[in-house]
């Protein structure tokens, strides 16, 4: 998913320097930016409720994209993407059930007609039961209704480290992949509207490709403030590439 995910996947699991107590914050902050080494990354914007409502993303420091968020009775409901000259290339609308989102439709737009094209819908099953951590599946269909793949996660932990097996559309087995998170406030919660889902960091994401046998991910080594918010992160990915983020809250 960004999305969820975003950065990569791992290769051997880590132990970093979180605080040894899961007891939760007792401050709330919001973050404002993060760098990536050293330079800008992503920028965020909060709307009167406290909500995100614009994320700007940059390219080794120069604008690359901004996401505007519209809600719906305080819930998600769509996510628009501008390029660098804000002319809209895609976005993301989102069905809830109650507080959780049940579907995402994924449209881009073609910038020579103006049409909206759907490129993909995935379908969410949840855990209602639960405050945090309800994803357990999603199904995945490309535009014209066919199914392209299925996930079916199990949870390891209260902090939502999971194993998901991910399988193609005849029903085979492709990938399983193993995230541990610490017990922090996660910086990427805000990326996407599954609040509930991502609540700490990944500490670690590690992905096995069962056909070819390939392991490919990243661990995360976290310094944390006081409040146990991350001040950095230094991703390590299973290519030998590294990488050193910052993050500002308020």
């Amino acid at each position: 998913m960004k999305k969820i995910l975003l950065l990569a996947i791992p290769f051997y699991l880590f132990s970093s320097c979180s605080s040894d107590t899961d007891e939760p914050t007792t401050k709330s902050k919001k973050i404002i930016e993060v760098k990536q080494d050293g330079k800008p990354y992503y920028q965020f914007s909060y709307n009167n409720a406290g909500s995100i409502s614009e994320i700007t993303n940059y390219n080794n420091g120069t604008l690359a994209n901004t996401t505007r968020v519209e809600y719906t009775n305080g819930l998600e409901t769509k996510r628009s993407v501008y390029n660098s000259q804000n002319v809209l290339f895609n976005y993301y609308t989102f069905t809830y059930s109650g507080r959780l989102v049940t579907e995402r439709s994924s449209y881009t737009r073609n910038p020579s007609t103006g049409q909206d094209i759907l490129m993909q819908v995935v379908h969410y099953t949840n855990d209602a039961s639960k405050p945090s951590h309800n994803l357990t599946g999603s199904q995945y269909y490309n535009g014209t209704g066919n199914l392209i793949g299925k996930s079916e996660i199990t949870y390891t932990d209260s902090r939502g480290s999971n194993i998901t097996n991910v399988y193609n559309a005849t029903g085979e087995k492709t990938n399983v992949t193993t995230t541990v998170k610490d017990n922090a406030v996660a910086w990427d919660k805000v990326l996407d509207p599954f609040v509930y889902q991502h609540e700490h960091n990944s500490q670690s994401v590690l992905d096995d490709n069962i056909f070819n046998g390939s392991k490919t991910g990243f661990t995360v080594e976290f310094t944390y403030d006081k409040d146990n918010y991350p001040l950095s992160a230094k991703y390590s990915h299973s290519n030998g590439i590294k990488y050193m983020y910052t993050f500002t809250w308020e």
